[in-house]
C-alpha cells in the first residue's frame, strides 16, 4: 500500500493485510468468546473493526501498531514523533478525530500526513482528503498514541483549540476519558501494577508523569524504589483509571483530589487511599495500600528491647500525658499505636481516635476518619473529644 495519493484508490491491496491482522489478533485474544463475538459483529458489516478486535485481545497498542505498519508497509510513528509536528486538527471535530483514531498533521517538510491506527478505513481517508484539499500521506501510530496526541492538541475541554467551549464538548471529553480508561490494556496494567506492589510488600505506589515517560516508584521498607512502568499505556489513561476506581472526578486535572477504593488484589482485600496533584506534565498520583486483613501484633513482637517494652507498658497506663511516635513512612508508627490502643482497650474505657487513614479496625474503639471537605480535621476532632 502506498502512502500518498494511491491511498484513496478504490483498488487497494488491503484484503490480505486485513485478514493477516485479524488472524494476528485472534491468536492473541483475551477471551475466545469475546473475540469471536467481536469478529462476528464486525463481520456483519462491510469490513472488520480493527479496534474492536484489538480491545478483545491481549495485544498491546504498541505491538498492534508495529504489526499494522509491517503489513501495510507504512512508516511507524511514536507519540513523541506526533507531538513534534504541527497538528491540522482545527478543520475537524473532536468526535470525528477520536472515533476515527486519526491525527492529521504537517511534517517539517511541509507535507500533509495522516497518522492512522487502522489504514484500512478508506471512508475516513476520503473524508480527510476532502477537508484538507488533497490526499495526505499515510503513516501508522497506535490507538493509544493517537488518543494521547489528540488529548494534548485538542485540549482538555474536548473542543478544538481556539473554538468555544460547550457543555456537550466537556461531556464528550469526559466520556472519551472514561472509555479510554476502561479499555482492557489499561485495566490490566493497573491490576498488574497493584499485584506487583502487593507481592513486594510496598506501602505506596507513586506514579509521576514526565515530559516523555511515566515514572513509577514503590515505597518498600520506607524507601522509594523505581520499578518498570506499564509499557504502551497512555499516562493520562492510567491515571484516569485510578481516578475512576477511587471515585474521583476524571475531568478535574487542575486541583488536587483525594479518594479511596476497596479492591481485591491477588486474592487479598485491599483498601487504597488515592491522592492526586497537578504538575507541569500532568497529574502525579500516590496510592497508599492498606491490606484489610492486617492483624494487630503483640507488643512483644514490635522489636522493643526488654527495658523499652517495660517503659512502654508503664507509660500507657498513666491516665494523662502524651506519647509521640515518629519515623519515616513504613517504619511501623501506625502498627505501634494500634498495638498500644489494643492494650488499653477494655470494657471500662472509652477510646476515641482521629486518623487519616484508618489502617487498623479495632473492635470497641471509636475510630474517626479525617474529612477536610466537610471540616472534620485533626484540630476540630481534638476539640470535640
Amino acid at each position: 500500500m502506498k502512502s500518498s495519493g494511491d491511498a484513496l484508490s478504490p483498488v487497494l491491496e488491503v484484503e490480505s493485510e486485513q485478514h493477516a491482522l485479524v488472524s494476528f489478533l485472534r491468536r492473541n485474544r483475551a477471551d475466545s468468546r469475546e473475540g469471536d463475538s467481536a469478529a462476528g459483529a464486525a463481520g456483519a458489516r462491510s469490513r472488520i473493526s480493527l479496534r474492536q478486535l484489538w480491545e478483545a485481545s491481549d495485544v498491546s497498542a504498541h505491538d498492534l501498531a508495529d504489526e499494522v505498519a509491517l503489513r501495510y508497509r507504512l512508516p511507524r510513528l511514536s507519540l513523541n514523533d506526533l507531538m513534534q509536528t504541527r497538528a491540522l486538527c482545527a478543520s475537524f471535530s473532536a468526535r470525528f478525530l477520536r472515533d476515527a483514531a486519526v491525527f492529521p498533521y504537517e511534517g517539517a517538510d511541509g507535507v500533509q500526513r495522516l497518522a492512522m491506527a487502522d489504514p484500512g478505513e478508506h471512508a475516513v481517508l476520503r473524508a480527510v482528503a476532502i477537508e484538507l484539499g488533497d490526499a495526505p500521506e499515510i503513516v501508522v501510530a497506535s490507538f493509544d498514541d493517537i488518543a494521547a496526541a489528540l488529548g494534548q492538541r485538542i485540549g482538555e475541554t474536548g473542543a478544538v483549540e481556539g473554538s468555544a467551549v460547550s457543555n456537550a464538548a466537556v461531556e464528550e471529553t469526559v466520556e472519551n476519558l472514561r472509555d479510554l480508561a476502561s479499555g482492557a490494556p489499561v485495566v490490566r496494567a493497573l491490576d498488574e501494577l497493584l499485584e506487583k506492589a502487593i507481592d513486594l510488600r510496598a506501602s505506596d505506589i507513586h506514579i509521576e508523569p514526565t515530559r516523555d515517560a511515566l515514572v513509577v516508584r514503590f515505597r518498600i521498607d520506607g524507601l522509594l524504589r523505581p520499578v518498570a512502568a506499564p509499557s504502551d499505556i497512555i499516562p493520562h489513561a492510567l491515571i484516569s483509571r485510578i481516578k475512576i476506581v477511587s471515585g474521583l472526578n476524571i475531568a478535574e486535572r487542575r486541583l488536587p483530589q483525594d479518594g479511596a477504593a476497596r479492591l481485591k488484589v491477588a486474592r487479598l482485600d485491599v483498601d487504597i487511599r488515592v491522592a492526586t496533584m497537578p504538575t507541569q506534565h500532568g497529574e502525579s498520583v500516590v496510592l497508599r495500600l492498606l491490606a484489610r486483613d492486617r492483624s494487630l501484633v503483640d507488643v512483644s513482637k514490635l522489636g522493643f528491647s526488654s527495658a523499652d517494652e517495660r517503659k512502654v507498658r508503664r507509660a500507657i497506663e498513666f491516665p494523662h500525658g502524651m506519647i509521640i511516635i515518629t519515623g519515616p513512612t513504613g517504619s511501623g508508627k501506625t502498627t505501634t499505636l494500634a498495638t498500644m490502643l489494643s492494650m488499653l482497650n477494655t470494657p471500662s474505657r472509652k477510646i476515641l481516635t482521629i486518623e487519616d487513614p484508618i489502617e487498623y479496625e479495632i473492635p470497641g474503639v471509636n475510630q474517626s476518619q479525617v474529612k477536610p471537605s466537610i471540616g472534620l480535621t485533626f484540630a476540630t476532632a481534638m476539640r470535640a473529644f
